[in-house]
């Protein structure tokens, strides 16, 4: 459509009307926010000392003096907090996590205090932060794994939400309390599954479900297999599971493994293996020191037993059992009517049969009629 001059000018017009407004939106937007970046490592007194993690080997009753370095990479002050916690495994992964910040500790971290719960950092500083561990005098032997974390809370998106977002950095603490070291886990509420597929020759889906539970006293990496079979123990299939890494003591996760292209044999069953070793992490490996921080001998390793736990499930292909018992049935008619035939052949045979000798004891039982033959005349006397 051919425009005119007037139509022209009234685009031009509108455009530099609403030019004003889009700069005044563009001007009052907020200024995107610093990146904060962060790092919490184990330190010395004057910075940092090589250590990957906290790691220490102690009795009951001992009090531990270390410290924390928390580093500001962003290119603001940022204020942290900072505090001890628990470490869990989460139960749907495994994955090594820490205590929601909401959520009391109960063990090493209920053990750490530290210097200070606040400090504000300078944009490229490093603070080093003393903080203390107060190992109990009942503490139980084994593994305790908590962090040191530094977090930083800032407000969700929209100027209106009133919702905080906790990011979270820590190190890790790996005390290890005098004693017997026992090592210990067991596969508990296994059940195992079959899903059939239309084909009734095919292979379907077979799934094991799981849960992973450290029973003993020391942090284990969990080595997984599921090995699957059916009657007379004929090999279906075979699953190696993604081993569990630092799985820690009192702590379970839970496994889904599925395998496909498993012949339906009626039943199935699924032997769950766990072979447990110790951890392999390195930040895990960071070796054991005295709370005067001097190295430990490595400690003896406690005695690691796998464990072996089966379920059983119905492998049944519908679609082939609907097949036989439409063949059982057709059989079951096909055999029914030719006997139910036989049957009234050798009715009508036997009935032809008794007729047959009926009249003839008929014809038996009528006497002879006497016959006179027209020959010559008998002489007279």
């Amino acid at each position: 459509m051919k425009r005119t001059p007037l139509a022209l000018a009234a685009v031009l017009a509108l455009g530099l009307a609403l030019a004003p407004a889009l700069s005044a939106v563009a001007a009052d937007a907020p200024p995107k926010a610093p990146a904060i970046t962060w790092s919490v490592q184990a330190s010395g007194p004057t910075g940092n000392d090589g250590r990957l993690s906290f790691a220490y080997g102690v009795d009951p009753g001992t009090e531990i003096d270390d410290f924390v370095a928390v580093s500001n990479r962003g290119t603001a002050k940022q204020t942290f907090t900072i505090y001890g916690t628990d470490a869990i495994n989460q139960f749907d992964s495994g994955a090594f996590s820490l205590l929601p910040a909401a959520q009391k500790p109960h063990d090493v971290g209920s053990w750490i205090t530290t210097k200070t719960a606040k400090i504000t950092v300078p944009a490229g500083q490093t603070a080093i932060i003393p903080f203390t561990i107060l190992v109990p005098s009942d503490a139980t032997p084994g593994d305790h794994t908590g962090g040191v974390i530094a977090s930083v809370t800032t407000a969700a998106p929209g100027k209106k939400s009133g919702v905080g977002i906790d990011q979270r950095v820590a190190a890790r603490v790996y005390l290890r309390v005098s004693g017997q070291p026992v090592a210990k886990v067991v596969a508990t509420g296994v059940v195992a599954g079959f899903t059939p597929v239309w084909n009734p020759f095919g292979g379907g889906g077979a799934a094991v479900d799981y849960d992973v539970r450290n029973n003993g006293n020391v942090r284990e990496d969990v080595a997984q297999s599921i090995e699957m079979s059916g009657p007379f123990g004929i090999g279906l299939g075979k699953i190696t599971g993604k081993p569990l890494l630092n799985l820690l003591p009192g702590q379970s996760t839970h496994i889904h493994e599925t395998v496909a292209g498993v012949f339906p044999l009626v039943l199935l069953f699924a032997n769950v293996k766990l072979t447990p070793s110790a951890p392999t992490d390195l930040v895990g490996q960071s070796q054991l020191r005295d709370q005067n921080g001097k190295l430990l001998p490595a400690s003896p390793e406690p005695k690691f037993t796998a464990v072996t736990t089966s379920a059983l499930a119905a492998a049944i292909s519908w679609t082939l059992l609907a097949i036989v018992l439409v063949l059982i049935a057709l059989i079951f008619l096909i055999s029914r009517y030719v006997r139910n035939t036989r049957e009234r052949m050798f009715d009508a045979i036997d009935a032809a049969t008794a007729e047959a000798q009926r009249a003839a004891q008929a014809r038996s039982a009528t006497p002879a009629k006497e016959t006179v033959s027209a020959g010559a005349p008998e002489p007279r006397s």
